[in-house]
């Protein structure tokens, strides 16, 4: 057969990639049927990939295919399928063609990045993707620089093949040369900083990029401290000279993660990875190179559950994608982390398939195959390791452990180790201490005590948490207190990190607190602690610990965030607001500290001033789920609060519920595992879109995150929100008992009961809510509105009042003691506490409703007038206190003002049946008793039933009418 012209080649719907064709046979196999239209097409050698139904050579073909002009033969067609050179793009034949390499970066030219979507200019509404990754168009360059690139590899093999030699060996003399000359680092063992790229000073050429990249490359592949170092070094310079060069800076935050253990782990180190996380995002933000960057970040900050979602969701994409093993190695990272070596093992046996140089994924898997007893499979993973990488220190010492432990080789064990633990290079101190520790057993056997205290003492210093050597050193005569070293930082922090990831957040606090006081310039161990701390319900220890972190180190913008956003929880305000006005001196247009004022300003309940600022961090950096997460609740509560009395007010409120899915479709399409964004999207569907959509979305979460049970307690809340309680108390009832420490479990579930009259059910709900956390009033104070709402109003008011020991600023405290006191009949406590609630929360208009209730009472009503008038002006009313604030106007004499409180009760709800009432009064004094009788009249046909009818029947009569 002869050789067909290479000029296009074809990707299939399920990505398949055929080609290369000629023109003439890519007609040919449209008029045969082959093609749907559907396909995409490309130029060779550098096209761009678009619809076969847009490009105009073949659109007249196509439509006389499609419109059953021309015959299909299926034979034909098939007998041209095997003709082809298929190839699948997203899963090659080999293993190694997943391998990043020079050509899978390199080929890329430097260009303007895409256009971007402007989020404002999206359409209303979008469906969410199932996974974030998908709704990258398919035409984008970079999605398809892998296929390209090996189909021009195709169409040079012939050369390829008569150079292999020459180049191979040019390739092994550049590769040696690149190992002896690499930077390694500093040579003093000490931290480093991670090295972030600066501005562009001069661009790279193509080649210059190339060369560059297979140094990095190579480094990496080694997986030792000083090869990562040196590669790090060689990408940043390929930032500086290609800064468009998105996969090359995913690369970086690979080397940055790797890096992670031996950095300083400071403001500065956290500053230069969210750079590199956002630079990359702002490429483009759906990309799985920005996805890895974002992994990195929130691995780095100790996000382990929201690293995991940003891993799932680019593990589900079918894009093909040079840094999937670097995905897959992550993924086996988070597994090992949470002790499920079973899991992880399949996911690092794929990362070291798919890039069999990088030794990385090979030797963790070794080490969870240690840790399984399969001692024989781990060393032979290992030895293949240093037959690749004979300096590498770490997989000798884990043979070395091997051979001791598994296979009972002291002398083999002794040779590794011995070799090892002289050799220089920096490794884990976990590691390094566990290889001295076998040394020191195996000193003990050969009767060498002296020498056997001396490694047992090394390893302890290097690991003091390690009870066995512990007992060792005690045993051997030796003394178990060391002194502190901040060398040991890094490792108290790796623990503090393993603790955390089981979930075991006393021991972590206690890890972090040691490496603080180590090295008391760490803010991030003060802020590592303090997080802890908190989940632990110790609230004020954990303020504390954060006021230490922004102390060790001023410039931890995080610290501020974080401390911030714990006092607001606790309804501290004006204290959050001061860290943050102090964060925003520091570092004046973050989006976390944007982020942090809008959230300040959601929990005020100052629904415009959270949107403003939410929208001014999305404009700092445009890849941030939370704070697309806080525009949609934002926007939520917006549209529900805004009273559609007229046009503008009307349009007000449909662009607001436009907007609250619009920003959570966004947040589902950044991240499609991540059960906030999810859960947002399915309340939002709900109240835009029907109680259903959302119910029906929410139970779809369920299934596919059975494991998970914050999608049946966010169910649970919507069948709450629509007063469908029998629902949401059964599947409360489900969620305590798969889980008796979820404090929201308890609570929905005593809110769901006391709202079906199961009151003595509700409060025993609410107090076991309070006995997860005896520091948060939530509890107690729903346990106080249910003494109150059950006439209990001495024990109500005693409940209040813990609360407010507990959290002075925890708002509505005194409203409610002043409803209790009011409704026992003591005015004057009643009064008292409507004026403290109103100097704590000025802004909280239920404080003045009560003063005018007391007002009411006493007869004051020019009083009572003036509390109801100011809190409409704080919150769009119903019609009755519409009406209420007329009757005191009334009764104070100011008519006119009254008659203007009922015309605005009636633009409200003009079948509301008190307005007609209180206007038969007012006509009735100003000596209309016509107008006076037919109010009267209205009043008792729009409440048949009610409950003074008989009196307003004898004025009715009294008027004459």
């Amino acid at each position: 057969m002869s050789r067909i012209q290479v000029t296009w080649v074809v990707k299939t719907r399920n990505g398949q990639v055929k080609g290369p064709y000629s023109t003439e046979a890519i007609l040919r196999m449209i008029g045969e049927g082959a093609f749907s239209g559907q396909e995409m097409i490309s130029r060779l050698p550098d096209g761009q990939w678009t619809l076969i139904s847009k490009e105009p050579a073949f659109y007249d073909k196509l439509l006389e295919a499609l419109e059953g002009v021309v015959d299909v033969d299926p034979k034909k067609a098939q007998k041209m399928e095997a003709e082809t050179v298929i190839t699948r793009a997203p899963k090659p034949p080999k293993p190694q063609a997943q391998t990043p390499s020079s050509e899978s970066f390199a080929n890329i030219k430097i260009e303007k990045p895409p256009q971007q979507v402007d989020i404002y200019d999206a359409p209303a509404y979008v469906p969410p993707a199932s996974t974030p990754i998908e709704n990258v168009s398919a035409n984008k360059k970079s999605d398809s620089v892998i296929e390209l690139s090996n189909l021009k590899n195709m169409e040079k093999g012939e050369l390829i093949q008569t150079l292999r030699v020459p180049v191979l060996i040019l390739v092994l003399v550049i590769v040696f040369g690149a190992w002896f000359l690499w930077d390694s680092g500093p040579s003093d063992g000490s931290k480093i900083h991670l090295l972030a790229p600066g501005r562009s000073t001069s661009t790279l050429s193509e080649a210059q990029v190339k060369e560059k990249l297979n140094e990095a490359l190579f480094a990496m592949e080694q997986d030792t401290f000083e090869s990562y170092f040196s590669a790090q070094n060689k990408l940043v310079a390929i930032v500086e000279g290609a800064p468009m060069n998105i996969e090359v800076r995913a690369l970086l935050c690979v080397v940055y993660r790797e890096l992670w253990p031996f950095a300083v782990q400071d403001a500065q180190d956290i500053k230069t990875i969210s750079f590199a996380t956002q630079s990359t995002r702002a490429l483009n933000v759906v990309s799985p190179f920005g996805q890895v960057c974002e992994a990195v970040k929130l691995m780095t900050s100790g996000r382990y559950k929201e690293a995991k979602g940003v891993v799932e969701a680019t593990l589900e994409s079918n894009e093909p994608f040079s840094l999937l093993p670097v995905v897959y190695n992550f993924k086996g990272e988070l597994l090992e982390g949470e002790k499920d070596l079973n899991n992880a093992a399949p996911y690092y046996e794929k990362a070291a398939q798919l890039w069999e140089k990088w030794l990385s994924p090979q030797v963790a898997l070794g080490k969870v195959l240690l840790e399984q007893g399969d001692y024989t499979s781990a060393a032979s993973l290992l030895k293949n390791v240093l037959a690749k990488n004979p300096k590498h220190r770490e997989a000798k010492i884990l043979l070395g452990i091997i051979e001791y432990r598994g296979f009972k080789k002291s002398d083999t064990a002794y040779s590794y180790l011995s070799t090892a633990l002289e050799a220089k290079g920096r490794i884990s101190q976990l590691t390094e201490a566990d290889g001295y520790a076998i040394l020191a057993e195996i000193f003990v056997l050969r009767g060498e005590k002296k020498k056997a205290l001396d490694m047992a003492q090394r390893g302890f210093a290097l690991n003091p948490n390690n009870s066995d050597v512990r007992q060792l050193v005690i045993r051997l005569g030796g003394s178990d207190k060391i002194k502190g070293d901040k060398g040991k930082n890094n490792e108290l922090l790796y623990l503090g990190d393993q603790y955390v990831r089981q979930g075991d957040f006393l021991a972590a606090q206690a890890e972090f607190k040691a490496a603080f006081e180590v090295d008391p310039k760490n803010g991030t161990a003060a802020m590592k602690a303090a997080k802890c701390l908190w989940q632990l319900n110790q609230s004020f220890e954990a303020i504390e610990w954060l006021n230490k972190a922004m102390k060790a180190e001023p410039k931890l913008v995080s610290a501020y965030v974080l401390q911030a956003d714990y006092m607001s929880q606790r309804f501290d305000f004006t204290g959050s607001l001061q860290v943050l006005t102090n964060a925003l001196r520091i570092a004046p247009n973050n989006y976390e500290v944007l982020r942090g004022l809008a959230m300040l300003e959601f929990r005020k309940n100052n629904m415009i001033g959270a949107i403003n600022y939410a929208t001014r961090a999305v404009k700092a950096y445009d890849g941030d789920i939370e704070t697309y997460i806080l525009l949609s609740k934002a926007n939520g509560l917006l549209a529900r609060s805004v009273m559609p009395i007229n046009k503008k007010e009307i349009e007000k409120k449909e662009n607001a519920a436009k907007d609250a899915i619009r920003y959570a479709t966004k947040a589902v399409e950044i991240d499609a595992t991540n059960p906030e964004a999810q859960i947002t999207y399915a309340k939002m569907l709900a109240q835009t879109n029907g109680v259903d959509s959302g119910i029906a979305y929410l139970n779809e979460l369920i299934k596919r995150f059975s494991y998970t049970l914050d999608y049946r307690v966010a169910l649970a809340e919507v069948y709450k929100s629509e007063d469908r309680y029998s629902q949401s108390k059964e599947i409360y009832e489900r969620v305590v008992e798969a889980d008796p420490r979820n404090k929201k479990g308890w609570l929905g579930l005593g809110e769901s009961e006391k709202a079906l009259g199961l009151n003595d059910k509700a409060l025993k709900a609410f107090l076991s809510a309070a006995v997860l956390d005896p520091t948060d009033g939530e509890a107690l104070f729903q346990a106080g509105k249910l003494y109150l709402e059950t006439s209990r109003f001495e024990e109500a008011i005693q409940q209040f009042k813990r609360v407010q020991r507990l959290n002075p600023n925890y708002p509505r405290t005194y409203y409610y003691i002043g409803k209790a006191a009011f409704s026992s009949g003591d005015f004057a406590t009643a009064l008292e506490a409507s004026k403290a609630e109103k100097k704590l929360n000025p802004n909280v208009a239920d404080s003045y409703i009560l003063a005018a209730e007391v007002y009411t009472a006493r007869r004051q009503y020019a009083e009572c007038a003036a509390e109801y008038s100011q809190a409409m002006k704080l919150r769009p009313q119903g019609a009755d206190i519409y009406v209420k604030s007329a009757t005191c106007y009334r009764q104070s004499g100011s008519l006119d003002v009254a008659e203007d409180m009922l015309a605005l009760a009636a633009a409200r709800e003009s079948g509301f049946a008190e307005i007609y009432r209180e206007q038969g009064a007012i006509y009735e004094l100003k000596g209309d008793t016509r107008s006076a009788a037919q109010a009267y009249n209205k009043y008792l046909g729009l409440s048949p039933n009610a409950p003074d009818r008989v009196e307003i029947e004898s004025k009715i009569s009294r008027l004459g009418n």
